[in-house]
């Protein structure tokens, strides 16, 4: 090793922070040293190493939080580039779609290259070898089982490269013994018979926290996360010389800084990965990242380029250079690409799971580069925030940047931000193929009751001729998710690469969730068209669903995906089967192009409430893919007036709630027309309802959150049921007005237990709750919305749970039922005891007894599990364990051998509330579910009111109006013809 070259101040020019922004900066090396090659043998089934299976989490960045400075930083309202609605060109199905990798690595670092005859994948810290069908040719094997440098390696952060216009791989991680990079680099194309050439470049006695590997004409290029607060002035990027490593000949190694960066905490550059039949040139090597107007010293969002110009016959003359600043003025809009004030769990997933890392502040692998005939291109992406006035929201901003002329400036070609719905979006990974034509893999995720989606891989993309900013091309599946993330440390990456054979096949690698396995999905897609003569309709124009007429003219979008222009076609609609109306396109429509078509007949949509489908076909005649001739719509003429509550965001179940919590809620229209200034209300329990007046506008399809003026008291420890509705008058459908949501008001709530080895619950049974595949968290979880029947006259019941881990009887659990409603659980209302959990993922259940004299209704349970030879008191409700997890669910006790004159006589009471103005509320919490009457009569007997009156869930509730009647003593009766509970009141 030659360790005896630092340049820190040679051709080195250290610059004050203030003056660093003066102008553009040129710099040096500031390391250079060398390292000799290592052979390693073929790859042969004796010489592999197994992979670890136990649970290990990799590498926790040596990062601090991007800080940012509060109220700065653009945009302050919605992404200017954002993409709201997803494209509708029909994308295909992948190709080819398989597992390469289960694995309990956290996170797994999904990596993976396709080649001409090989696709090679690795993971923290492992790798395997596939041929291009999705058969496996060498099984999961430690990276240590390459040998030379490799032997006994396992660090991980693992990158696999294919080298285009060499047809070799590599292979790298880090080591700490010492700090270094092991590459290795396959002595021929065939990397499981080939063998080896390892290398052991040391970094001056700094790890290279999250290293990502780039090709160029002149060297491999290395970006990392290193020297935060000094980057522009220590090594951060670095460069190994590719032309002796090819050769198996001692190679150099030459580190720089990057002038002029600005950086506020962890950071990721990229460097161009060049790709395709024409080989990128050597010098002028280019680095990006983007800058944030949020961080300190940054003025305005923008993307900065660096250039590096290697000299290998004297390393020190190498220089690196700022080289463009592309902002506003160059066509980048604002983003905002900083989550949680720069902390590392940002995403929710469903079922309160832990918030997974959005990996922000990262240009995401790989950043690939492309000469075609008369320009070169690079794509690359980022996850941004699309709105800043709302809750946060993850989507991909994607750049395509261009170049005229060799050498020349870069300019932005097109920009745009994916976020078609409500799903946040990350993790992506970008490519460009031959054509031009782009496609983008990432990870969707989504918290939403209403649509829960665990971490799952698509991808999208648009073609060449497309316009620009927009990926045209409808969401496709690669994996759906079968449950959340356990931890938040997620990815740290996704790989996309293109098939060298045919430049137009994309092979996308991510990471996805089976239990507490972390699973890596390949996925392999086409954009580029299959046929030379292909038309279908892509999608209904218009009209949309709203509230419609007779004469409804109808448009719809028809898509050419073949390589030859059309024209003179006809196209076709069917409503309800009946009459098929035939008309022509007459224009050219080009290859790879859409064009909107409208129909001179009108149709008759005018039936309020009914669903109309209607078929749209092309009769193309000599169409070769007739699949996609067909589009069948669903158009709703929707009742003009039809809005209600979809979700109860505020309050939530929480530890000391006060007598003055917000209540917030989501209101959705599902009618036809716009709605504005109609009554909202909320209600907790059996207390008096909050009514106030919405006084903004929904539109058809949309939702608006709504915060109520007047504050809910939630003083009272206990379990309560809150009720929100909307009362628009003449609601066309009142079934969907009202939400209901459970929460409580807790004496503790013990968060903070370390559940990422699997202790605690994952599985949870009692009665007719089944909740199974339960997230890790923080160590607690809310369920108390799930509610258990317990006849409290049975002499027995089961509680079944499963834990993932278990040892030496130490795994244990214990639970409680809040009798008493006080929200404290109590040593004599605990019913299970340190019950042993034997065997990890294997069920055990434990009989308890309810007591006969319980009270009815709806109580509180506790459960909690956990190692117990770890610190943490099992049996304290409130303590916090080192390992393990506390969940809250419900009850609700019953008796079956009471009949209705026990519930209605002894266990239910009767309850008159004076609201004023003559208004009472008459409530009587009771089991019974049965309908009941009301009557009200005055003194002297004669009969007022009768009226049926339902159980609402938590009892019987009627609103009496008793403006119209004098003063004086009145009664009123709950309950059936021959058994009732009568309560007097007076009415003022």
């Amino acid at each position: 090793m030659m360790r005896n070259v630092f340049f820190l101040f040679a051709l080195f020019c250290l610059f004050h922070p203030e003056a660093r922004a003066q102008k553009k900066e040129i710099s040096g090396p500031v390391y250079i040293d060398s390292a000799k090659a290592v052979p390693s043998t073929p790859l042969s089934k004796g010489k592999l190493v197994p992979p670890s299976s136990e649970f290990k989490i990799y590498n926790p960045r040596n990062r601090g939080i991007n800080k940012i400075v509060p109220g700065k930083g653009l945009p302050k309202v919605k992404d200017p580039a954002v993409q709201s609605k997803m494209g509708d060109i029909p994308s295909k199905e992948p190709i080819l779609s398989y597992e390469a990798v289960s694995s309990r690595s956290t996170p797994t670092d999904p990596t993976g290259v396709v080649g001409p005859n090989h696709y090679v994948n690795a993971w923290n810290s492992a790798f395997s070898i596939w041929d291009k069908n999705g058969n496996q040719l060498m099984q999961p094997a430690s990276l240590a089982s390459i040998g030379g440098e490799f032997a006994n390696e396992v660090l991980g952060d693992p990158i696999v490269v294919y080298d285009e216009f060499a047809d070799r791989y590599l292979i790298s991680q880090f080591s700490d013994t010492p700090e270094s990079f092991l590459i290795a680099v396959s002595r021929g194309p065939d990397p499981l018979n080939d063998g080896w050439y390892t290398y052991r470049f040391e970094t001056n006695e700094v790890l290279p926290d999250y290293p990502k590997i780039s090709v160029w004409g002149d060297g491999y290029y290395i970006t990392t996360n290193k020297n935060t607060n000094t980057a522009y002035e220590s090594q951060v990027l670095y460069v190994v010389e590719r032309d002796q490593m090819l050769r198996g000949e001692t190679a150099g190694i030459v580190s720089f800084p990057l002038p002029g960066i600005r950086t506020n905490g962890f950071y990721s550059p990229a460097g161009f990965q060049a790709i395709g039949d024409i080989p990128p040139p050597r010098g002028n090597s280019p680095i990006i990242f983007m800058q944030d107007d949020a961080w300190a010293g940054v003025a305005q969002d923008h993307l900065k380029i660096w250039l590096i110009n290697m000299d290998w016959d004297e390393p020190a003359s190498s220089t690196i250079s700022e080289s463009q600043e592309l902002g506003a003025a160059e066509g980048v809009s604002p983003f905002s690409a900083t989550f949680d004030g720069g902390s590392f769990s940002n995403l929710s997933q469903p079922g309160d799971a832990p918030d997974v890392d959005a990996l922000q502040a990262t240009m995401m692998y790989m950043t690939p580069y492309r000469r075609f005939e008369n320009y070169s291109a690079v794509v690359m992406n980022f996850v941004v925030d699309i709105d800043a006035t709302a809750a946060e929201h993850a989507g991909i901003r994607w750049y395509e940047l261009r170049q005229n002329n060799i050498g020349g400036p870069w300019y932005v070609y097109q920009e745009g931000t994916y976020a078609p719905d409500k799903s946040d979006r990350f993790s992506g990974s970008i490519g460009i193929d031959g054509q031009g034509n782009i496609g983008l893999g990432f990870t969707v995720l989504d918290d939403s009751p209403e649509n829960p989606v665990y971490p799952s891989i698509r991808y999208t993309g648009r073609y060449a001729s497309d316009e620009l900013g927009i990926m045209t091309i409808e969401e496709q599946s690669i994996v759906e998710g079968e449950d959340p993330d356990p931890n938040s440390r997620y990815g740290d990456y996704a790989h996309l690469t293109i098939d060298p054979e045919d430049n137009l096949t994309f092979w996308h690698n991510a990471e996805y969730f089976e239990g507490v396995q972390r699973k890596n999905r390949v996925g392999v897609f086409r954009i580029a068209p299959d046929n030379a003569n292909d038309i279908g309709v892509i999608s209904l124009v218009g009209p949309r669903d709203a509230t419609l007429g007779t004469s409804e003219v109808i448009s719809v979008r028809v898509r050419n995906f073949g390589e030859n222009a059309q024209s003179g076609f006809p196209v076709s609609y069917t409503v309800e089967g009946r009459e098929t109306v035939t008309e022509i396109f007459t224009e050219s429509l080009p290859a790879t192009s859409s064009a909107e078509f409208t129909f001179s007949q009108t149709a008759d949509f005018s039936e309020v409430g009914e669903s109309y489908e209607v078929t749209f076909t092309t009769g193309l005649s000599n169409d070769e893919n007739p699949d996609n001739n067909t589009l069948v719509s669903e158009i709703r003429n929707l009742p003009p007036k039809d809005v209600g509550v979809t979700s109860i965001d505020v309050p939530i179940t929480g530890q000391d709630l006060t007598e003055s919590e917000e209540v917030v809620i989501t209101i959705e229209n599902f009618g036809g027309e716009p709605q504005s200034n109609f009554p909202v209300s909320y209600q907790i329990g059996n207390n008096s309802r909050v009514t106030e007046m919405f006084s903004g506008t929904v539109e058809v399809g949309e939702n608006e959150v709504y915060t109520f003026n007047q504050k809910a008291n939630l003083g009272f420890s206990g379990r309560y049921r809150v009720v929100a509705r909307t009362n628009l008058e003449d609601d066309f459908n009142p079934t969907n007005d009202p939400e209901v949501k459970s929460i409580a008001n807790l004496n503790c709530i013990p968060e903070g237990s370390d559940c990422s080895y699997g202790d605690g619950l994952f599985y949870f049974e009692l009665a007719n709750v089944l909740n199974e595949r339960i997230p890790c968290d923080d160590g607690y979880i809310d369920f108390i919305t799930l509610t258990a029947d317990l006849d409290r006259s049975r002499d027995e019941f089961a509680v079944t749970v499963k834990s993932v881990f278990a040892e030496e009887e130490n795994e244990r659990f214990s639970m409680w039922i809040d009798f008493n409603d006080n929200a404290v659980f109590e040593d004599n209302e605990r019913l299970v005891t340190s019950k042993v959990i034997p065997q990890p993922n294997t069920a055990v259940s434990e009989e308890f007894t309810v007591p006969g004299d319980a009270p009815l209704g709806q109580h509180l349970l506790r459960i909690r599990a956990g190692d117990t030879s770890y610190e943490g008191d099992l049996n304290d409700p409130c303590e916090v364990m080192g390992y393990g997890t506390t969940h809250d669910y419900s009850v609700n006790i019953f008796d079956s051998t009471l009949d209705i004159e026990d519930f209605i006589l002894n266990e239910a009471e009767l309850v008159v509330i004076d609201e004023g103005d003559s208004q009472y509320r008459v409530v009587m919490e009771t089991d019974y579910d049965e309908t009941l009457r009301i009557t009200v009569h005055d003194i002297l007997g004669q009969k007022l009111l009768e009226n049926k009156v339902e159980n609402n869930g938590q009892g019987y509730v009627y609103d009496l109006d008793m403006s119209y009647a004098a003063r004086g003593v009145y009664l009123v009766r709950f309950g059936t013809r021959k058994v009732g509970k009568v309560k007097r009141f007076i009415v003022k």
